[in-house]
């Protein structure tokens, strides 16, 4: 998942380099807080609390992409993709949609069960697991 996350923030990255010329202010900036978020689930440990506040700033992007995208679609033509807003709009779908992985990672940390699996795969790669015979 990791590997995921760190293409999809390097996509963010790029698509935020894309809109620092257009003519919309900051247009670039939900894209590169994004690519912030997608980067975060990159670190190992997450605090709870960190994670919790982390999961609903995914979550409020995420649904700002989609927003922005359904207010932007109807007004445009139909050979929208010849125009920049066109695309910004291609750019608005693709970035919600690429929330996702980052949303359910955060989610996944905020469950007890995902971090049993992580201490047991840390565990299990410096020490012998205790229920091996060979354990002493």
């Amino acid at each position: 998942m990791q590997y995921i996350n760190g293409f999809i923030g390097c996509i963010f990255i790029i698509i935020a380099m894309m809109h620092a010329p257009h003519p919309t202010p900051l247009s670039w900036l939900p894209y590169l807080g994004a690519a912030g978020l997608a980067f975060i689930t990159l670190k190992h440990e997450i605090r709870l609390p960190l994670a919790r506040i982390l999961a609903v700033c995914t979550m409020l992007t995420m649904f700002f992409f989609f927003a922005a995208f359904f207010v932007v679609v109807p007004k445009l033509a139909a050979d929208w993709y010849q125009y920049q807003t066109g695309w910004s709009a291609v750019c608005l779908i693709v970035g919600a949609f690429l929330m996702l992985p980052v949303l359910s990672n955060y989610s996944c940390s905020l469950k007890a069960d995902c971090h049993e699996a992580r201490a047991v795969r840390r565990r299990a790669s410096f020490s012998v697991p205790h229920h091996s015979p060979h354990h002493h």
